[in-house]
């Protein structure tokens, strides 16, 4: 006669199978219905890493690499069709990677923060005042980006308020989200846009606050990114160097 226990285990285990493989099937179908979004996002991704390696000695760099776990977590959710978990783990890429990014430049606050003493302000980093894209916080550390300001920080506010949304669980937000794992082609495509608008706000910031005190070789493994995503950009074409687009 078989154990309770031994059963009750067989029972759990068919249950996660069946679990695991309804988010296979999910990763089939979303990969072959958005294959160039998916495509787009991991080379972002790639980017990211490169830049993560050439700030690899900073005192912050624990908490990127901690960010970028998160994102691939976000994105492997978002695959899955694990949906509200793959916008809560973009949030927490964006918060950790933007606020290390932002503390990095308080240091006080920054080892407060890895010490468990303080959270991480979102209203501090996104401050008019004396935030991320603030102008004198722009002026001490990327003069040039100051006319980018406005887009990069509807971009960050926007990328952050959806993921919220999709966390608190909004009505709007509900209505989408299926009862199973079942593949949502409105959702994935909405994860995707997000993920890809999160990495090049992120990259964005990371040129912001240390591309120009970056040694001359560590500049360039980073300014491949720039060129291929921000060259449209008055400020980064200043920063590479590059002639500008004739208007």
């Amino acid at each position: 006669m078989s154990q309770p226990g031994a059963e009750n285990a067989s029972t759990i285990e068919k249950t996660m199978l069946k679990l695991h493989n309804s988010c296979m099937s999910h990763i089939e179908v979303a990969a072959r219905s958005r294959e160039s979004e998916i495509n787009r996002v991991l080379h972002l991704e790639a980017d990211l890493a490169v830049w993560l390696q050439a700030l690899r000695e900073k005192p912050e760099a624990q908490q990127f690499q901690s960010a970028h776990q998160d994102f691939g977590l976000a994105f492997y959710a978002a695959m899955s069709g694990l949906y509200r978990q793959a916008f809560s783990s973009l949030r927490s890429f964006i918060e950790v990677a933007v606020g290390a990014t932002f503390l990095s430049s308080h240091e006080f606050k920054r080892r407060q923060w890895v010490s468990g003493e303080i959270d991480i302000s979102w209203k501090s980093i996104v401050s008019p005042d004396d935030g991320l894209y603030s102008t004198p916080f722009l002026k001490e550390f990327c003069p040039e980006a100051v006319s980018d300001k406005g887009e990069m920080l509807t971009n960050l506010k926007q990328a952050y308020r959806r993921c919220s949304e999709y966390i608190h669980g909004n009505v709007s937000t509900s209505r989408l989200l299926p009862a199973e794992i079942t593949y949502q082609d409105e959702i994935t495509a909405e994860w995707l846009a997000v993920a890809s608008s999160s990495l090049l706000t992120v990259i964005h910031c990371l040129m912001v606050r240390y591309y120009k005190d970056l040694p001359s070789g560590q500049k360039g493994t980073v300014e491949g990114s720039l060129e291929d995503h921000y060259a449209h950009l008055v400020s980064v074409r200043t920063l590479l160097d590059l002639p500008m687009e004739a208007k």
